[in-house]
């Protein structure tokens, strides 16, 4: 039987599990925690389970008789955003954006806690953090963290922005152009490949 952490959260149990060294948790529990149709939600983690890395793992002290849809742990973040609040009965919304704004920190720091010799507990993403999404067709398909200094721009608005004086420093139009042919080479090699 894996390692297993019991955590209560705002009136739910939620769990981790260690599967091969990493922590999972069960969906089940997360999903009906915040009042959402379990059966909805797990056709969507079904639906890309390379995305979201899901294992099906037996857990006797949460359901004895049948394996439950575990995420990494990892994952959860991004999973919790693929949630849109405004698109949720009225009565839940509250508790969805609870969720999506504690329980994977919360998940965190108690497997951290577990897991870390002499509990002494490691240094946590910061509270707010700058994240970049990719969406197709009105959903979250990819995130990644940005720095605050960064800046995104729309492809069709940086010819106008270079033309911009004292927009960019000399510098940063030399880096502008060099990731631009890099991209571009990236792209040639890509297509003589499909050529083949």
């Amino acid at each position: 039987m894996s390692n297993q952490i019991k955590v209560p959260f705002h009136g739910s149990n939620l769990f981790i599990v260690d599967h091969n060294g990493e922590p999972y948790t069960p969906m089940k529990s997360i999903v009906e925690g915040m009042g959402m149709s379990w059966q909805g939600q797990h056709e969507k983690i079904k639906s890309n389970p390379e995305r979201w890395g899901i294992k099906v793992i037996l857990i006797p002290s949460v359901d004895r008789n049948n394996a439950m849809t575990c995420l990494p742990l990892r994952k959860l973040f991004g999973w919790l955003q693929t949630l849109q609040p405004n698109r949720v009965r009225e009565d839940i919304r509250d508790k969805v954006i609870q969720y999506q704004n504690e329980c994977d920190d919360v998940l965190w720091k108690h497997w951290t806690k577990q897991n870390t010799p002499n509990e002494i507990m490691p240094v946590m993403p910061p509270s707010s953090m700058r994240v970049l999404m990719y969406m197709e067709k009105g959903h979250v398909v990819s995130m990644q963290p940005v720095s605050e200094d960064s800046v995104v721009f729309r492809t069709e608005d940086i010819p106008k922005l270079l033309k911009e004086p004292g927009y960019f420093t000399v510098q940063q139009l030399k880096n502008v152009a060099d990731t631009a042919l890099s991209q571009l080479a990236m792209c040639a090699e890509q297509a003589m490949l499909l050529r083949r």
